[in-house]
């Protein structure tokens, strides 16, 4: 339930909401006219959204690639809080979200494993479960000045970002002349709150979001050649989550009959915190040195619970979308999850001028990211019956189940104890990386022909650590749900139902009171304890070259880099309860040339062109997965340290026209890839092992797959051939068309690519006059594929088109804004189906905020 003050939280945001436009219409109404010679009473000074936009098109028109960028406003603001929901505002970067906030960023539609990214230039590390997605939840954009986008790569560019690469940068001390001081508090609620989440783990539920932040950065010493920066940073935010999640389906009849009815509950509390710290030393206009460290954390407090409802084997269709399950049983299950996501970045950099003409610039860092889940999961089974038999029916892909009569399902005693399995996953990412660059007359607005040489060596350890228990029930026990239940009248969406809840706090209770009621299994967890570690160490020693040549109108950037890459794998041979220790190694090297023009055709329109091989590592999960035998079919999986990187040929081409004084910019840009040497799981062959021929089953370099997309972008920071107080609104757009096409095992062949959509769209409309700003964006991600089938086409899944509107107000009162947020307004929902009907329906709800945003 919505408590009074939350309601009056909602209340306070839409007043403010709404309080702008009006406002903004009694202001028009008292504007002045312009003069006789038609010029404004006032100069225009932009701030807010303009300020945004005008240093985001400086930025994008002064870059040597194919760029995007978001900037700050004069308050330090982005659009969005979360970093990765502010990257989907450019063309061509799509977000993946983890419910209702972005997690990944990728790329022209290819997946965010090829994504690389970094912080000020330097590699972030990731620990997301086996893949190279890097997660930015934690690090909110009111830590970075800038954020970066780089379609297109040069030399001295990372060759492992077939997508692209991101790079978020933090202020600096030298940004401003004297003591810079920004700031924010947000006070907030969320209206999906339905989900009983006092439990385990949790004292509380439901209540009011918290977020605040500062940046200090200040300079000192005689000549003010010292300086440092100081951020932090604080967030907490409660929400339910309710979730439908039928478990496939199988034909009856020709009557698509899921096979699980799976109703969930996630209450969840996410903090998250942590800041930056910067020393700077700048003597001059040739020197700059500066060391800091960076480190964000998450740390989410979910539970989830889990109602399912199975049916048997007696199934029968009773008409074109329905059908009679004669027998049913199911389960009740409990998982916390304790989740923590600390990351840490510490780095040092220099850049120096020795002479006009050169440039040097070296940089070292260490990265760490941990993902820790520490969960305990419980579940109770209810025995297939006849008791259980219902009605089945299957409307616009949503299924359905009447029961005939809900008392046993209903009844917690029914459900006997079924296993008690508490985990750990641990997994660690650690990089060290080092890099050096030398540049003669290659700086950005140097003219002539200019070189440019560097290297870099990067050392990445990825340490996989996964534990799980396994309890039983000692002999002459028992134990049903009775013993254990929350009570409660909670009924889960797309369900007639109340749903059954476990208190995991009376199973600790329980286990206390009643010593020896649960066995360790000893074997199975020491097997458990070891049989999915592994560690994946991958060295990358760069170089490459280049030569530039910069005219009055035109720039040339051509070269060469060259990365050498060594795997080594340490992990077990796992047969039976017996674990071998392996080591298994593995290198590749390549070669990846590039060439970029950019011309200017006139002093507003710019044209860009660009060639560029680049790579995609596989992921550590590819390269490194445990050897499994089974000596009964004599077969054996696992991964493949001896994987070469999928290549691309990536073409690119862009017209850019630039509206005066940064007011604005119209783009357009397409591209070409064609990725080969893609990867998937195939049967490569036998192997003998003790004597014995296994087949074997791991990743391979197979087929290769391509994606060609237009981006057409627009910014208009004031429609200034509007009348009156029209001329104050700005607006910024941006569509994206993707046209992929996957090459599977076996010849088959599929137009789509994986997290690829064939639209996005993205839109915001704002006003700026005096102390008031308002905006609306709109963001739209069509539909886009989650698992392909190379078997089956109705097997494969996807997510259905999802759109999202968010308001913000804003009235300012000097050195500081009063700010209204309000995320999700139309409170739409994440839907993915296959090819029979829904696999997951998802609700979350909408955010409202109410804060103050201060600068002195």
């Amino acid at each position: 339930m919505i408590s009074a003050a939350q309601r009056a939280m909602i209340g306070a945001v839409s007043i403010l909401a709404l309080a702008v436009p009006a406002t903004v219409s009694a202001q028009a109404a008292e504007e002045q006219a312009p003069d006789e010679t038609g010029a404004a009473a006032e100069d225009i000074v932009v701030t807010g959204y303009g300020a945004q936009n005008a240093r985001a098109v400086a930025a994008k028109r002064n870059a040597e690639q194919i760029a995007e960028f978001l900037s700050g406003d004069d308050i330090g603001q982005q659009p969005d809080y979360n970093i990765s929901d502010s990257f989907r505002r450019l063309p061509g970067v799509q977000t993946v979200f983890d419910e209702d906030e972005g997690r990944y960023v990728g790329i022209r539609g290819l997946n965010p494993n090829f994504t690389f990214g970094t912080l000020d230039g330097s590699a972030v590390a990731t620990a997301e479960r086996g893949n190279r997605q890097l997660n930015m939840e934690a690090i909110p954009t009111t830590a970075v000045k800038r954020l970066e986008v780089y379609k297109s790569r040069t030399p001295d560019i990372e060759g492992n970002a077939i997508g692209g690469t991101i790079n978020l940068v933090t202020r600096s001390a030298f940004d401003s002349p004297g003591t810079y001081l920004v700031g924010s508090a947000f006070i907030g609620t969320g209206d999906s709150q339905d989900v009983p989440g006092e439990n385990f783990g949790r004292n509380s539920d439901d209540g009011l979001n918290f977020r605040g932040d500062a940046t200090l950065s200040t300079r000192f010493g005689p000549d003010r050649q010292f300086g440092i920066l100081l951020t932090g940073s604080f967030s907490r935010k409660r929400r339910d989550q309710e979730r439908f999640n039928p478990g496939g389906y199988a034909l009856t009849g020709g009557v698509p009959v899921a096979t699980s009815l799976l109703y969930q509950g996630y209450p969840n509390t996410v903090d998250r915190y942590g800041g930056t710290a910067k020393l700077e030393w700048q003597p001059d206009d040739t020197l700059h040195l500066s060391v800091g460290g960076t480190h964000f954390r998450q740390d989410d407090h979910e539970v989830r619970l889990s109602h399912q409802l199975t049916p048997g084997t007696n199934r029968t269709a009773t008409g074109t979308n329905t059908a009679r399950i004669g027998s049913a049983g199911g389960f009740v299950r409990f998982n916390d999850f304790p989740i923590e996501k600390p990351l840490t970045v510490v780095q040092g950099d220099l850049a120096w001028k020795p002479g006009e003409d050169h440039t040097i610039e070296a940089r070292a860092s260490w990265s760490k990211a941990t993902f820790l889940e520490d969960s305990n999961q419980l579940q109770f089974n209810l025995p297939t019956s006849a008791a259980n038999a219902y009605d089945y029916a299957i409307d616009k892909g949503i299924p359905t189940a009447e029961l005939d009569d809900a008392s046993t399902f209903l009844d917690p005693a029914n459900y006997a104890f079924g296993s008690y399995n508490p985990y750990r996953d641990d997994s660690t990412d650690i990089i060290r990386e080092g890099a050096v660059d030398y540049r003669f007359n290659a700086d950005p607005g140097d003219m002539g022909w200019g070189i440019g040489v560097g290297g870099k060596y990067r050392e990445n350890e990825r340490d996989f650590d996964t534990q799980q228990q396994i309890y039983r029930l000692a002999a002459g026990r028992s134990l049903t749900l009775a013993d254990v239940v929350l009570p409660t009248d909670y009924v889960p969406i797309f369900s007639n139902y109340p749903m059954l809840i476990i208190d995991y706090r009376k199973f600790d209770a329980f286990q206390s009171d009643n010593a020896g009621a649960l066995v360790l299994d000893e074997a199975a967890t020491a097997l458990n304890a070891r049989r999915n570690d592994y560690v994946v160490t991958e060295k990358v020693a760069a170089g490459y070259a280049l030569a530039r040549h910069a005219g009055d109108r035109h720039l040339v950037i051509f070269g060469l880099r060259y990365e050498h890459t060594d795997t080594s794998i340490d992990g077990y041979r796992v047969s039976g309860s017996t674990l071998t220790p392996l080591t298994r190694k593995g290198k590749y090297e390549n070669f990846l040339p590039s060439v970029a023009l950019n011309y200017d055709l006139t002093d507003a329109l710019k044209l860009r062109m660009s060639y560029a091989k680049a790579i995609g590592r596989p992921n550590p999960s590819e390269l490194g997965a445990n050897e499994t035998l089974n000596q009964t079919a004599l077969t054996l999986s696992r991964g493949n340290p001896e994987l070469k990187p999928r290549q691309a040929d990536n073409y690119d081409l862009s017209l850019e026209y630039y509206f005066p004084g940064n007011g604005g910019a119209l783009t357009f840009a397409t591209f070409y890839k064609d990725i080969q040497d893609d990867i998937f799981s195939a049967t490569v062959g036998q192997t003998v092992i003790d004597g014995a021929a296994y087949t074997v089953t791991q990743p391979q370099n197979l087929s290769g797959s391509r994606v060609f997309g237009v981006e057409v972008g627009a910014i208009r920071n004031r429609l200034d051939f509007l009348p009156g107080f029209l001329a104050n609104f700005g607006v910024s757009g941006n569509v994206t068309w993707l046209d992929g096409r996957s090459e599977l095992p076996g010849g088959v062949r599929f137009g789509r690519l994986i997290q690829q959509p064939k639209w996005q769209f993205n839109a915001a409309l704002f006003y700026e006059q005096g102390p008031l700003k308002a905006r609306a964006s709109y963001a739209r991600i069509g539909k886009l594929y989650t698992a392909i089938s190379a078997t089956d086409p109705r097997a494969s899944r996807y997510d259905t088109g999802f759109d999202q509107l968010d308001l913000q107000a804003r009235i300012g009162f000097d050195r500081f804004d009063v700010i209204a947020e309000a995320r999700n307004v139309t409170n739409e929902n994440r839907r993915n189906f296959d090819g029979f009907g829904t696999r997951d329906e998802n609700y979350f709800g909408r955010q409202f905020w109410l804060g103050v945003a201060f600068r002195l």
